[in-house]
């Protein structure tokens, strides 16, 4: 049994209360921190849980194996950085942090505190993305040479207002640092390590910082090629949330609103694409569960993981590159600084 604190208790803090939930066998809930007083005091009521305003010394208090880091995406690098000094093993939602200088500090620290920090990438663990990863290793597709990404979601002018921090440079970013980091980090991780990538952002439908819509154009050291669409801007509801590939030997579109169900796939080997289909309530999907196992495992036996945060910082990588690319107005290569001019700043 692994004892487990949350810091954080925003819009996805109830996906990870029910991921624990599930698994009251192998993790149990030992306290929780929020800055927002009121907030913190209805959810630890709520939970019979001890809640903190000081993670720090909510941690310290509660002296737990894990703890899952779920503030704004801007304030990641400063709690992981602190909880590392305190030698816990780390969760953190998406993206690990927004500075690449960020990153490389997280991955220094960990190693220096011998302790591990893994990065929530939840849709790895939908059926169709396992089912699809497995048969391109088994080269059922050939070589893969091309992609495209489309992300049609809505997130109105609420979301941003009931959150302030939502949309700004310094503590989120917008649709490619935010809701595509997924798409984003599944592509690079299918496709391979990008050589350059240019970039067009526009913002149509909220009053944020930051864009509500990219056009992003991706080239790989392999020589393969990919095409992204992503928004947020999207009326009345998420349309969705889909990669597709193309290979020598076949094809296949992972679709749905959050990649949760085949499209086609095509191939030499025929399957019954809807076992692999999901019908999640939401965009977060049914991944959390997976991902918690996942990490629990990889502790007990000392396994590497794809979500630690040597792989995770190669995603905050790309992000910066794109929004340096939009900046910019000009393609990108992946050598020298590739650093965003307004993201985390």
């Amino acid at each position: 049994m692994k004892k487990i604190f949350i810091v954080g208790c925003g819009r996805i803090f109830q996906k990870h209360i029910d991921s624990i939930n599930i698994l009251t066998n192998k993790l149990k809930l030992v306290g929780v921190s929020d800055n927002n007083k009121i907030k913190l005091n209805m959810i630890s009521q709520k939970l019979k849980i001890k809640g903190f305003l000081d993670y720090k010394k909510g941690i310290k208090k509660t002296n737990p194996d894990i703890v899952s880091i779920l503030t704004p995406s801007g304030n990641h690098a400063e709690n992981i950085l602190d909880i590392l000094k305190l030698k816990k093993n780390i969760i953190v939602e998406k993206p690990m942090c927004l500075k690449i200088s960020d990153g490389k500090k997280i991955i220094n620290a960990a190693k220096h505190q011998k302790k591990r920090v893994f990065v929530v990438m939840q849709n790895k663990f939908n059926p169709p993305v396992l089912k699809l990863r497995e048969d391109i290793k088994k080269s059922l597709f050939g070589k893969i040479f091309h992609s495209s990404v489309v992300v049609r979601w809505k997130r109105d002018q609420s979301y941003y207002n009931n959150d302030n921090w939502r949309g700004t440079w310094k503590y989120d970013g917008g649709v490619i640092s935010n809701q595509a980091s997924h798409h984003l980090d599944l592509l690079r991780t299918i496709m391979g390590e990008p050589k350059s990538v240019f970039a067009v952002t526009s913002k149509h439908m909220a009053k944020i910082q930051s864009e509500d819509t990219a056009l992003i154009i991706l080239k790989f050291k392999n020589k393969n090629t990919a095409i992204m669409e992503a928004t947020t801007a999207m009326r009345p509801k998420n349309i969705e949330g889909s990669i597709s590939i193309m290979g020598t030997k076949g094809s296949a579109k992972i679709g749905g609103f959050a990649l949760n169900k085949f499209e086609y796939y095509n191939t030499s080997k025929k399957i019954n694409l809807s076992q692999y289909d999901t019908n999640p309530k939401s965009v977060y999907g049914f991944g959390h569960v997976k991902f918690y196992k996942h990490v629990l495992n990889s502790i007990k036996n000392n396994k590497k993981s794809e979500f630690e945060a040597m792989e995770a910082i190669k995603t905050v990588k790309l992000i910066n590159a794109i929004y340096k690319s939009a900046e910019s107005q000009k393609e990108v290569y992946f050598k020298g600084s590739i650093n965003s001019k307004n993201l985390g700043k």
